[in-house]
């Protein structure tokens, strides 16, 4: 049970079902609000909940910044719920654009958080690849082919989780000396892998691996943000192996998650070469993100 607010519970596996319920009542564009990225991301966000006016309301506790409310999940008295939560922790962050135009402009002035968008394209777009702006990804997925036509691919299940590791473990060995991928993030992102893994059922979670001699080389993992969007979790590949990031997306279109119409790749986090990446891709919508500070 989820106590009323002033009081918070920390978030747990029976919470899930919760969580849940509440957000299948909003509507949902965002990584954010995708139950998967709450649960697994738990040990570095440390998520409390309350209720407030009957909304599910989510605190999240983040150990690299300030704590901060994702918009409330419910309809119930939102401006009166939206001021409770302003209260308590004086912003609401990552908040969707869809929230924060329902909020009255004349009270609040929400702030854009560029680092924050989630980039989202056209599945079929990303399963066929077509098209002269495409040319440089089917380049580099022809030389991968050519290279290792014996290559694999096997639907990703709790079962892959100690190959999958190990991938993981090599790709961070590659980033180690960037001030992108600090010891926090390797922490937090092998945290949230063991936990996707540990509850892949229970979190109606799917994904792909890319094999080389049975090894896996490549493997993603996504789940369902809305009924035309899956949400892409995990992308890790082998760094030494040219042209395999390329095929594995272009694989978890065309197979994997071939069943909806747009793929969310989540926020570039303020990382100057993975905003140049996941632009190189020709996103269909950025969805905006905004944070919202108690009025003065």
């Amino acid at each position: 049970m989820v106590p009323e607010y002033p009081q918070f519970k920390d978030l747990d596996i029976k919470d899930w079902e919760i969580l849940a319920e509440h957000l299948s009542k909003i509507k949902r564009t965002i990584c954010e609000l995708v139950l998967a990225n709450i649960v697994i991301w738990k040990d570095f966000d440390c998520p409390k909940l309350t209720m407030v006016n009957q909304n599910l309301c989510v605190l999240i506790n983040p150990l690299n910044e300030l704590s901060y409310f994702l918009e409330p999940l419910g309809h119930n008295k939102i401006e009166e719920t939206v001021k409770i939560c302003l209260s308590h922790t004086k912003r609401i962050s990552r908040a969707s654009e869809s929230f924060v135009s329902s909020l009255p402009k004349n009270l609040y002035h929400p702030t854009c958080l560029p680092g924050q968008y989630d980039y989202v394209y056209s599945i079929p777009e990303l399963a066929q690849l077509s098209g002269k702006k495409f040319d440089a990804k089917r380049n580099h997925i022809k030389k991968f082919l050519s290279r290792y036509p014996d290559h694999g691919f096997v639907n990703l299940t709790a079962e892959n989780k100690d190959k999958a590791i190990r991938l993981f473990e090599k790709w961070f060995e590659s980033k180690k000396d960037s001030r992108s991928f600090s010891k926090m993030a390797y922490v937090a992102q092998k945290s949230a892998l063991d936990s996707a893994f540990d509850n892949f059922n229970e979190l109606k979670l799917a994904g792909g691996a890319i094999l080389i001699k049975e090894e896996i080389k490549s493997f993603y993992i996504g789940s369902k943000l809305n009924n035309d969007t899956i949400d892409l979790h995990f992308h890790y590949c082998d760094p030494n192996t040219a042209g395999l990031s390329q095929f594995s997306l272009q694989k978890a279109c065309s197979d994997s998650f071939s069943s909806y119409k747009y793929i969310n790749l989540e926020q570039d986090i303020g990382i100057a070469g993975l905003r140049k990446s996941k632009l190189s891709y020709h996103p269909l919508k950025i969805e905006k993100k905004f944070e919202i500070k108690r009025p003065l």
